[in-house]
């Protein structure tokens, strides 16, 4: 499972280093791709397998689901690691997430988020007093 937080810069090259507790489980070839809160999300090989799955299974005649796909996997990359245990960020989805030097990394479960740091901290500051009726929402935290 892929837990915690982690504070890191992107080198002059966009090159962002992921911590090795993380790295390990994730496989040498891994999909980053745009995420829906304006960070963006890495997944190991499987873990993208699954999602592709889950999104393709619904109907092409349906707009909602094309606009879906496209939104996805048009702003997803096949990266791999390096022997430093970096990876090269697409120059376009760190456009689009916002990310110019500083970020986080966030471990959630099956996947991974970045986010520049100050961006995630606008979202936090907006978002964390909404936790709890968020949580019974979803029939409460056990």
């Amino acid at each position: 499972m892929l837990l915690g937080t982690f504070e890191h810069n992107l080198d002059e090259k966009l090159r962002l280093t992921i911590p090795s507790k993380l790295r390990n489980q994730l496989g040498d070839t891994i999909y980053v791709s745009k995420g829906f809160e304006g960070c963006l999300e890495i997944r190991s090989q499987t873990e993208f397998e699954i999602w592709y799955k889950e999104i393709s299974q619904h109907s092409s005649t349906n707009s909602n689901a094309r606009l879906v796909a496209r939104q996805i996997f048009s702003n997803s990359a096949e990266i791999d690691f390096d022997s430093a245990g970096r990876i090269k960020l697409p120059s376009n989805l760190l456009n689009l997430a916002e990310i110019t030097k500083n970020v986080l990394i966030l471990g959630i479960g099956d996947k991974i988020e970045i986010w520049d740091v100050k961006k995630y901290q606008d979202y936090s500051n907006g978002h964390l007093t909404d936790l709890e009726e968020v949580a019974n929402q979803l029939g409460g935290a056990k």
